[in-house]
């Protein structure tokens, strides 16, 4: 049966559809990549480029929330024109420092620094890219100011800078105290960012309250930690010097001892001479000779080896080799036991 449909015209016919039908299929499927790979390929870059689209579409959808939050940033600018914002910073922080009460207050801009765009590469050299390639991203713009007064005064005015509403980051303080530590130099670096033509749509104003309460830094003004703490006087008791006695008073004439006596042409003589540094003196009658101390003997005369001797209106014999605060008393003719009066007074 089956032999006879095979020789029939509709089994040719079937034959011939489903050999046609073969090739289709074949054909298609090498036509389509299947068994190269080449489809799978393709169905991943379609994955690819549908996700690049999802993805644009989602931050375009974002786009409006970034432009809220970018310009509420930049609306704490201070303009959009360099000249603007250096002249509105020099006042901020002038007005700063006199309200803070600092003296001698020095207020400057140092240095303008121009950040160039993330996406620079992202543009050619064109002519068209060019203006998207060059725009700089922002501008930065340094100032600095620097004044002294208490502790007090500095963080008052380190503290409205840093709390105040306007765009601005704190680069450096410097605090310099003097030598008691009542009074502190300070300097601060302080730098702001603005974006070239954007005008803020709310005026900051220099006098805006500060973000931030001043209370938290009461402790440390209270501490003062600066300040040098007077070290209270100490008591010195003064030690009573040792008064010294006064040595007493010496005899002019105990210095002096009679050495020799003369007595021929042109007349006599009397040699003393001085025991503690040899100096000799040579009396001779009615010549007034000083001993020292205010005190003065005259020569009267010579009997042997005794001389008589005047001093101040007294008369004296004095034995040769004696002082001449020894006299010799009248009966014995040998010298006294005791010096005669003391004449240092007279």
């Amino acid at each position: 049966m089956i032999a006879s449909f095979i020789q029939s015209r509709w089994g040719l016919l079937a034959i011939g559809g489903l050999v046609f039908l073969v090739f289709v299929s074949t054909g298609w499927y090498a036509g389509s990549g299947r068994w190269s790979g080449d489809r799978a390929k393709l169905l991943a870059e379609a994955d690819a480029y549908k996700s690049v689209l999802l993805r644009v579409r989602e931050e375009r959808q974002r786009r409006p929330a970034l432009d809220e939050r970018g310009n509420a940033i930049l609306d704490r600018s201070l303009g959009g024109e360099l000249e603007h914002v250096d002249a509105a910073l020099r006042a901020r922080l002038v007005e700063v420092g006199e309200d803070a009460g600092l003296r001698d207050l020095v207020v400057s801009t140092s240095g303008v620094v121009a950040i160039e765009s993330p996406a620079r590469r992202e543009f050619k050299r064109t002519a068209r890219e060019r203006r998207f390639r060059d725009e700089a991203d922002f501008v930065i713009l340094r100032a600095s100011i620097a004044g002294e007064g208490s502790l007090e005064q500095v963080v008052e005015a380190i503290h409205v800078i840093d709390s105040a509403p306007w765009l601005k980051r704190i680069d450096s303080i410097r605090l310099d105290p003097n030598a008691d530590g009542s009074r502190i130099r300070m300097g601060l670096g302080v730098s702001t960012l603005f974006v070239p033509g954007h005008e803020s749509t709310t005026e900051i104003l220099p006098s805006d309250p500060p973000r931030r309460p001043r209370e938290r830094y009461a402790e440390l003004v209270a501490m003062s930690p600066f300040k040098v703490p007077v070290a209270e006087p100490v008591q010195v008791v003064a030690t009573p010097r040792p008064v010294r006695p006064r040595p007493p008073k010496v005899d002019p004439r105990s210095q002096w001892q009679l050495t020799g006596l003369i007595e021929g042409d042109p007349g006599v003589e009397a040699w003393v001479r001085h025991l503690g540094t040899g100096r000799t003196l040579t009396l001779i009658p009615d010549v007034d000779a000083g001993l020292g101390g205010g005190v003065v003997v005259r020569l009267v005369g010579i009997a042997g080896d005794v001389a008589t001797l005047q001093i101040e209106n007294e008369t004296y014999r004095v034995l040769v080799g004696s002082t001449l605060d020894r006299p010799l008393r009248e009966r014995t003719g040998l010298p006294s036991d005791q010096p005669a009066p003391d004449r240092t007074d007279s």
